[in-house]
């Protein structure tokens, strides 16, 4: 396959890491820019050397794009990789895959039914800790694993919110699980297994103009026996203090920590040196001084171009998308309703509706 000609959905804070990435990508050209606002559109495209639209539509129906790369708020992901694979393009979205089951079964629908494929962005996945961890796990080195824990301690400040009006809402952000903590349980899963139930809290302590939960703590049982807990926050005083992940097995203990899964700080693996690992890239550091996750994205971007030209297999299988928005699903119903949530969902538990459900402030 010659070169593949990407469109860039949505120039905001990831969506302009997107562009600079692909421009670095061997074998990825930048075809069109495009988003609703049309300075940020012409921005984007100035940046990409290309030209720029504000209509989606345009870029459907346009024969030369054959990737649609989805940088837009997390309650469009679904729709929109939908639209792009009918259109006939392959679809890559940011986290989350949706922001309800039945919207990710939408997608995977889409995609089976089409031909196209859909590719789902977790950058951290190429974190060269989480590797290393990963690969000690794989090789047995780490015995019988039984207990995951993981520590998302961040901070957005109003200016966060305020910036996109998006932002903070059940429709289209989903709130702290889904837009700042969905990495975390992608993770905790694919070190962890198949997960068999969640329970769940949730509150809002400290951005009482949002309608979404700016606190969490899940515990997560998988079939094989081991127990992961999860505590997130949104409202860590100041700036970020750490997201980190922690494995102990039967054959040793391993701790990816730092701000951002981004250092090696415990190591203690049965006849297994801690091993030295290359420097990952840095955090993205976005408008406001916050910061997300380690900026992986072109080994995710590489992927794609890859797979298409037939050289790879997809690095993030969609099924393992599904599973992500499942436990977040499921943690949801059990803040709200205040019980351990069985998995798989029951098809009442399965037809939830975040977007309608009570913002978490009025509870």
């Amino acid at each position: 396959m010659e070169d593949v000609r990407f469109a860039v959905i949505g120039n905001g804070n990831i969506g302009g890491r997107h562009i600079a990435f692909l421009l670095e990508t061997q074998g990825a050209i930048i075809h069109i820019v495009c988003d609703v606002d049309e300075d940020r559109a012409r921005k984007g495209a100035e940046v990409a050397g290309c030209r720029y639209c504000t209509d989606f539509e345009e870029v459907l129906s346009d024969p030369d794009v054959d990737v649609i790369d989805i940088c837009t708020p997390s309650g469009l992901h679904a729709e929109m990789s939908v639209q792009a694979m009918e259109a006939g393009k392959h679809a890559i979205s940011e986290k989350p895959m949706a922001l309800s089951l039945t919207d990710a079964d939408m997608v995977i629908e889409t995609e089976k039914r089409t031909g196209r494929k859909y590719f789902l962005v977790k950058q951290n996945r190429y974190n060269p800790p989480v590797l290393a961890l990963r690969k000690v796990m794989e090789q047995g080195n780490m015995g019988d694993v039984f207990m995951i824990s993981s520590e998302v301690y961040w901070n957005r400040r109003r200016a966060y919110y305020d910036d996109e009006n998006w932002r903070g809402t059940l429709r289209l952000d989903g709130g702290a699980l889904f837009t700042q903590s969905s990495h975390f349980i992608d993770l905790i899963i694919w070190l962890g297994g198949i997960p068999k139930s969640v329970t769940s809290t949730m509150k809002n302590i400290e951005h009482p103009y949002i309608e979404t939960e700016d606190l969490g703590s899940l515990r997560i049982e998988f079939e094989n026996g081991c127990v992961a807990v999860m505590n997130y926050t949104t409202a860590t005083f100041g700036q970020n203090l750490e997201g980190s992940i922690t494995v102990l097995g039967t054959g040793g203990s391993v701790k990816v920590g730092g701000k951002y899964l981004n250092e090696l700080t415990q190591w203690n693996v049965g006849g297994i040196e801690k091993p030295d690992l290359p420097p990952g890239r840095p955090p993205n550091t976005y408008k406001g001084g916050y910061q997300g996750s380690m900026s992986n994205h072109d080994k995710v971007l590489r992927n794609v171009v890859e797979v298409l030209r037939g050289n790879e297999e997809k690095s993030v299988l969609i099924k393992e998308g599904r599973l992500t928005v499942e436990v977040m699903q499921a943690a949801h119903i059990s803040a709200l309703e205040g019980r351990p949530v069985d998995l798989p969902l029951s098809e009442e538990e399965y037809s939830f509706d975040l977007s309608k459900s009570v913002p978490f402030p009025e509870r």
